[in-house]
């Protein structure tokens, strides 16, 4: 049976959804299944903080998957608030408080209230503007991405994080941002794309 992947990312303008793509295209040319779910952006939403709506739309179980991508733009130095809901109130997360899970579901987590990842893996992903802290910026929001993954009861075995274009709550700046990054209307470019290629090839033939 072959091994199943899923990728979860949230876009505003593309930059992340190139990478998204990228890594599906490396789970189904190492012969996996991989399914690939966008979370839709709130224009309403302006602050990367939890909330805690109930998620309805999310059609994954993720205890099918052998190996989870997560996803998202940098904002405020943190990744966007409605891919921290789609994590933190997923069915299948602890913080769900019962909200969206089954009695069965709630029974588990009460008999194993403690988080320790269980076999399947995972890796988290950002992309980034740079204006202000070049390539530091977007370790917070890899941080955060990473708790969530392992609340999920996956074991985290890689970051990956590239520039982009950069926009606020998808709208382009009038003239272009100073940043760290000069070529920062490319990004991210074809380079990082195979970077990026290279990278989930490489833990992928690591672990299998």
């Amino acid at each position: 049976m072959a091994k199943k992947g899923l990728v979860i990312y949230a876009s505003l303008t593309g930059n992340t959804e190139k990478v998204a793509l990228r890594f599906k295209k490396v789970f189904e040319k190492m012969g996996w299944e991989c399914d690939i779910f966008k979370v839709k952006p709130d224009p309403n939403v302006k602050i990367p903080l939890y909330k805690n709506p109930k998620i309805t739309d999310f059609p994954y179980d993720l205890r099918d998957y052998d190996f989870l991508c997560v996803g998202s733009p940098v904002q405020e130095g943190q990744p966007l608030r409605e891919m921290t809901n789609t994590l933190f109130n997923n069915p299948y997360s602890p913080h769900s408080h019962g909200e969206t899970i089954t009695p069965e579901d709630e029974a588990r987590m009460r008999a194993d209230p403690f988080i320790v990842p269980g076999p399947q893996k995972g890796i988290v992903f950002v992309t980034y503007s740079g204006v202000h802290m070049g390539p530091t910026e977007p370790l917070p929001a890899l941080a955060t991405l990473e708790h969530e993954l392992v609340h999920l009861k996956f074991q985290c075995v890689g970051r990956f994080s590239c520039p982009g274009k950069m926009t606020i709550r998808g709208q382009k700046p009038s003239k272009p941002m100073p940043s760290w990054h000069h070529d920062l209307e490319h990004r991210p470019s074809k380079r990082d794309l195979m970077k990026a290629e290279i990278f989930l090839e490489e833990i992928l033939e690591d672990l299998h």
